[in-house]
């Protein structure tokens, strides 16, 4: 799907709560969702996949084929979704690509040839959790999770999945630490504070997670913290903004 983005789309997507990249027209050739509010000022691969829930900061780097959830915050730098060369094949050089992604073919007066994608669709999804913090540089390898609560550290490059609320950092990365103990974490699992707008809860309550957890659990068990559920923005549904 086409959507003619121009320079004036940003402000007008910003009253919604969407501060997203797009200023030029795009074509969406693969799902792409986002929750409101949410900021993203990374480079987007529109034929890839992509999904990021609300109160989520991406300060730049490359997105492409990832799902981040909610309350997460990616430095600038950070990649996702880039794979690796196919190295068992004669070649690792871009005509070995699928399609023709840089017109040589085209400009050589050739069709762009029919080359298999060497990666499966389900290799190359990346998962990013909730309340996640991602450090400049970082390099996230496809098809690997990053769990819920997890800190990752600027020019780590992580090749594997990352437990919930684990640190990591280095070159491959590893874990450093915990950041809460054991039982801490799983009351942070049932609890599941990202369903909820953090903006309904009294600020001093953050740098106290036992009176935090304490809050939202009462609150969640009476009703008086309902879910947040903004909805979803699909490319049409940005369209419907801009023609609004």
């Amino acid at each position: 799907m086409r959507i003619a983005f121009d320079p004036a789309s940003p402000g007008r997507l910003a009253r919604f709560g969407l501060r997203l990249p797009f200023a030029a027209p795009v074509d969406f050739a693969a799902e792409f969702a986002v929750e409101a509010p949410c900021h993203i000022a990374a480079a987007i691969d529109p034929e890839r996949p992509l999904r990021v829930g609300a109160f989520s900061a991406i300060a730049g780097g490359r997105l492409r084929h990832v799902a981040i959830g909610r309350y997460c915050t990616l430095a600038d730098g950070v990649q996702t979704g880039w794979e690796a060369p196919a190295d068992t094949w004669a070649t690792t050089s871009a005509l070995a690509q699928p399609g023709d992604p840089h017109g040589w073919a085209r400009l050589l007066g050739h069709d762009a040839r029919a080359v298999p994608d060497p990666y499966p669709p389900a290799r190359q999804a990346t998962t990013i959790g909730n309340d996640v913090w991602i450090g400049q540089g970082a390099f996230l390898a496809p098809g690997i999770t990053i769990g819920d609560g997890a800190v990752i550290a600027a020019r780590s490059v992580v090749l594997d999945d990352v437990p919930p609320y684990a640190v990591v950092e280095g070159t491959p990365a590893r874990i450093a630490r915990q950041r809460f103990d054991p039982a801490t974490i799983e009351r942070l699992h049932r609890a599941a504070w990202w369903r909820f707008n953090l903006l309904h809860l009294p600020p001093a309550l953050l740098a106290d997670v036992p009176a935090f957890l304490d809050h939202v659990e009462a609150a969640a068990a009476t009703g008086a913290l309902a879910p947040y559920e903004p909805g979803w923005y699909a490319p049409d549904d940005l369209a419907g903004l801009l023609a609004g």
